[in-house]
This record gives structure tokens, C-alpha cells and sequence, in this order.
């Protein structure tokens, strides 16, 4: 079933990569858009404020680094997945110190790229619009990775925290939504479509 919510660019110079990333990302959603280097990519974006930006880092005109750098002055909740072919730390620590919110090595294993996406964009449905009002973006997150069974260190490990810092996350989550187990929390996610 196509996404009917989220808008993807693909930004990347290697046309075969490109075509290959927007048919299979158009199979799944329904608005994907693609730029052959990082000045058509930063002009899609300020013009359009696409949900998800797909970016190879290494590109003429404007790299992807500092291409997200001019995006998130003015669209800061966009989701920026870097794909490259080189894997030296100071390219991820760059991506990291920009708020990129995933990092992918080519070639690229698609269905971790979908993975990715996925667990970053936002669900857009009434019922999740109303708990974030309760809980924060964050709090929301772990309480559905809870649903999902996931244990709290693989879950401290997703998002770079320690386990002790999700243990209080999961008690504000039971505070805020007046919950007393787990299981209340795997009820209330079902309910609340977070979790199907």
C-alpha cells in the first residue's frame, strides 16, 4: 500500500543509483522526487519541504553535508538518510553534528534504507497527533518500541542513551498517560495505532 502522507527526495549524482532508489521508493510511496546534484536538491527542498531527503553525501554543485546545512536554517524537521561510499568517522560525525537522522553505506541494502525511513517520519493520524500533544516526539517513539516488544537496551542503543534513561522514559510514559504496566502500554499503542 502506497504512503500516502510522506514526500521523498532522492539527491544523488550516480543516475543509475537514482533510478533504481525512486522506482523502488515509488512502489511504496506515492510522492518521490529525485535531483542530480546537491543545488537542484536544495532548490526542490526550500520550494517544496519534502518530509524525507535521501542524499548521497559526495556530489558536484553542493555535497550533501553542506547541502542539509542550508536545508535545516529553514525545514528542520526534515529526515536526512545519507548514502555514501566512503565510511571514514569524520563523515559520519559531520552527518551526526547536522542532525542527519540515518547513515547507509552503497551499496545501498534497500530494505534497511525503508527501515530507516519509517522509523524517522512522523505518523500522520489524528490519534497520534493527540498523544503527541501528551508526549513528547521521543516519548512517543519508546513508548511504541516498547509495544513492539523491544527490549530497553536495544531500544537505549537505537537512539544512542543508556538503558537507565529509557527506564525514566517509560515511567513519564506511564505518568502522562496514567498507565500502570506494560501491558497497558502495548493496549494503549494498539489503540492509538502506533502499533498494529
Amino acid at each position: 500500500m502506497l504512503q500516502d502522507n510522506i514526500s521523498i527526495i532522492v539527491v544523488e549524482d550516480d543516475d543509475d543509483v537514482r533510478e533504481e532508489l525512486v522506482e523502488i521508493l515509488s512502489s511504496l510511496f506515492k510522492y518521490v522526487a529525485e535531483a542530480k546534484d546537491g543545488c537542484e536538491g536544495l532548490e526542490y527542498i526550500q520550494k517544496y519541504k519534502p518530509d524525507v531527503l535521501i542524499s548521497d553525501i559526495s556530489m558536484p554543485c553542493l555535497d550533501g553535508l553542506d547541502m542539509l546545512h542550508e536545508v535545516k536554517k529553514a525545514h528542520k524537521d526534515i529526515v536526512a538518510i545519507f548514502t555514501t561510499a566512503f565510511s571514514e568517522k569524520n563523515y559520519l560525525l559531520d552527518a551526526i553534528n547536522i542532525q542527519a537522522n540515518g547513515y547507509l553505506l552503497k551499496p545501498i541494502d534497500v530494505d534497511e534504507l525503508i527501515k530507516k525511513i519509517k522509523d524517522n517520519i512522523k505518523v500522520e493520524d489524528e490519534a497520534t497527533s493527540e498523544v503527541l500533544n501528551i508526549l513528547s516526539k521521543r516519548e512517543y517513539e519508546v513508548m511504541c518500541d516498547i509495544a513492539r516488544g523491544i527490549k530497553p537496551a536495544q531500544i537505549a542503543q537505537k537512539y544512542g542513551v543508556k538503558p537507565k534513561t529509557i527506564s525514566t522514559y517509560r515511567r513519564r510514559i506511564l505518568e502522562k498517560l496514567s498507565l500502570v504496566s506494560n501491558s497497558d502500554i502495548v493496549k494503549y499503542a494498539i489503540d492509538n495505532k502506533c502499533v498494529g
